[in-house]
């Protein structure tokens, strides 16, 4: 059997996805989590740092003021015995040896002191020696512990000229912070961000794999639709989930039940034609039998008129590319009045028009549209008695244009269309069901409602288009 070019079956495979969404949202995060780790340490290492900084920096101000103090009582020897005060035991607070101890230097001390002459010599302290390659002059600097001969680690300390710059006094600080934070905060907030973007790649991973699961459920629902089971559906477990994807399932399941009922509503309208087609061509055969020109040259009108109708919804049905073109639905009603205007002269019914002075531009095709006001009006002038009138009328707004199409004949006890179809294929040749069946069909293709009102007599046909 041959195969239609372009045709593209039902059992060919699904389309690999290339780039999955959640391995790039998996890749974003874990990236995402480094920076922001990298910007904890950053931030901590400058304000942490500063603070400190600046809260040493007024310790050191106000030793030295207390220094300062005790020299000027002693006569220089007071900054000596203060620093030796301070460095010093208790029990050796007092002792005359005044020049730094190795015991005492080599105790990493919160505080550190020296006073040195100024060829360098260190006179007391718990620093060993003036820091290596630094100059020596008054004013704040950092060094390494080690490079003054004691514990290492990061120093703060300003260096101040006493007893007319015989003498240089240095007051600091060790900034053990900065040392906790290169020993134990930055290790510990790398191990926090791995352990974060661990955790958050193991929940995004369990949610890829929900996700995977649940979108291949609404493709196994389109493969089965594709394969010919159009009464696939997505089941109740996913509709009811309450999240996006569930309000896409329902969705789905909405579209595909509008598929369904389209397709009945199709079969119905092919039942009720091949009823109409069987009932005229017997009809026509008969006439023939009785031989009259005129008989049989309205009977073959009305199985051509038929026929039309057939392939138009055929054709609605099966293109659904037809180009929608801007088409002023006053036109269309105004040609399709002008078919029929003879028609409803004869049989005495009056035919009034009232289109809006105003645009009723809508999108459409003016064959189908032409052919949808025909059909309202043939239902309309068959149903309608002599006598009677028949009104059309246009209108729109912002949101709209309305077709409506009135009659005052029996009317109907339904407003159903489905319902007049059924009627429709049991009752007289072209009855209101296969004619209001076409208009249901036109106004689907151009996005229109279909709206029916039983008058009690007379029946309201109103079709609601969108305004361009």
């Amino acid at each position: 059997m041959p195969v239609t070019k372009g045709h593209t079956g039902h059992h060919e495979g699904r389309v690999k996805v290339r780039r999955p969404l959640f391995r790039r949202v998996l890749f974003l995060n874990l990236a995402l989590s480094f920076l922001l780790a990298l910007a904890a340490v950053g931030a901590a290492y400058l304000a942490v740092g500063k603070a400190v900084e600046a809260s040493a920096r007024a310790d050191i101000e106000a030793e030295i003021r207390i220094l300062d103090q005790h020299g000027e009582l002693h006569q220089g020897f007071g900054y000596a015995n203060a620093i030796n005060f301070r460095i010093l035991p208790h029990e050796d607070a007092k002792d005359l040896d005044l020049s730094p101890r190795d015991e005492i230097v080599a105790q990493p001390s919160l505080s550190v002191y020296l006073l040195l002459r100024k060829d360098r010599s260190a006179v007391v302290g718990n620093l060993a020696k003036w820091p290596e390659d630094i100059p020596l002059e008054s004013g704040w600097l950092r060094f390494d512990g080690a490079a003054a001969g004691a514990a290492p680690g990061a120093i703060i300390a300003k260096v101040k000229g006493v007893q007319r710059n015989r003498f240089f006094l240095i007051v600091g600080r060790r900034l053990a912070t900065y040392d906790a934070l290169y020993e134990s905060f930055i290790p510990s907030m790398v191990l926090i961000a791995i352990a974060m973007a661990g955790v958050s790649a193991l929940i995004i991973s369990l949610v890829a794999r929900r996700f995977a699961s649940r979108v291949a459920v609404l493709n196994s629902v389109f493969a089965q639709v594709r394969g010919g089971a159009v009464d696939a559906r997505v089941p109740a477990s996913e509709v009811e989930q309450g999240d996006e994807l569930g309000a896409l399932a329902a969705e789905i399941n909405t579209a595909l039940d509008e598929i369904s009922r389209l397709m009945v509503g199709l079969d119905a309208v092919s039942q009720t034609a091949a009823h109409e087609l069987n009932k005229e061509i017997g009809r026509l055969q008969q006439l023939a039998i009785n031989a009259g020109d005129d008989q049989i040259r309205s009977a073959a009108d009305a199985l051509l008129t038929l026929l039309r109708e057939i392939l138009e919804l055929a054709r609605i049905g099966s293109a659904p590319g037809h180009t929608m073109q801007h088409i002023n639905l006053a036109e269309c009603v105004d040609d399709a009045v002008s078919l029929y205007q003879d028609a409803f002269d004869q049989k005495g019914v009056t035919l009034s028009v009232s289109t809006p002075a105003s645009d009723s531009t809508i999108l459409g095709r003016a064959p189908l549209l032409t052919n949808l006001v025909a059909n309202l009006l043939s239902n309309a002038l068959k149903h309608t008695p002599e006598n009677g009138s028949v009104t059309v009328t246009v209108s729109g707004d912002s949101a709209s244009v309305t077709l409506s199409v009135s009659d005052t004949g029996p009317g109907t006890d339904s407003e159903n269309i489905a319902e007049l179809v059924a009627r429709g294929a049991r009752g007289p040749v072209a009855g209101y069901g296969f004619g209001l069946r076409f208009v249901q069909a036109v106004a689907i293709r151009h996005g229109a409602r279909v709206k029916l009102r039983n008058g009690r007599p007379g029946l309201s046909v109103n079709v609601v288009f969108p305004a361009v």
